[in-house]
């Protein structure tokens, strides 16, 4: 299944996507937060994407504050408009990893929301790998 990853900020959206096959997940961009929708709408369409993983931003009690209730409103827009299943990923640290693995280029930080929705989606499949194992242990059990 080919689902698409969103790091969803005030400012700036970073997307991410994984191949068919749930292995490999790649950054797509980084967009100014008043055209996400249209953006995540084309790559549905033009990608084939099956389903959509939304990083959940959490305090760290893991509360729910005005940004995450953001990311559900958003959530529950693509699943309205556009009928696709929408899934919540925890995102805690995913900024601050990602703009680690961005490092300097050229003396300048690159926006590194891209690099958090693969950090996002990469925690999604591997949570989804586990359960698949764990269903199957139980299966042969």
């Amino acid at each position: 299944m080919r689902w698409l990853a969103v790091d969803a900020g005030m400012a700036r959206v970073g997307l991410a996507i994984c191949d068919p096959d749930e292995r490999i997940a790649v950054p797509l961009e980084v967009v100014p937060a008043g055209v996400a929708f249209p953006v995540i709408r084309t790559i549905v369409l033009r990608d084939g994407v099956e389903g959509v993983v939304l990083g959940l931003p959490l305090t760290p009690h893991g509360l729910e504050e005005e940004s995450a209730r953001m990311a559900r409103k958003l959530g529950a827009r693509i699943e309205r408009s556009l009928g696709l299943p929408v899934e919540y990923e925890d995102e805690q640290y995913t900024s601050v990893e990602a703009e680690r693995l961005s490092g300097p280029t050229s003396g300048h930080r690159r926006p590194a929301d891209d690099l958090a929705a693969v950090l996002i989606l990469e925690q999604f499949l591997a949570r989804r790998r586990r359960a698949t194992t764990q269903a199957e242990d139980v299966a042969d059990a």
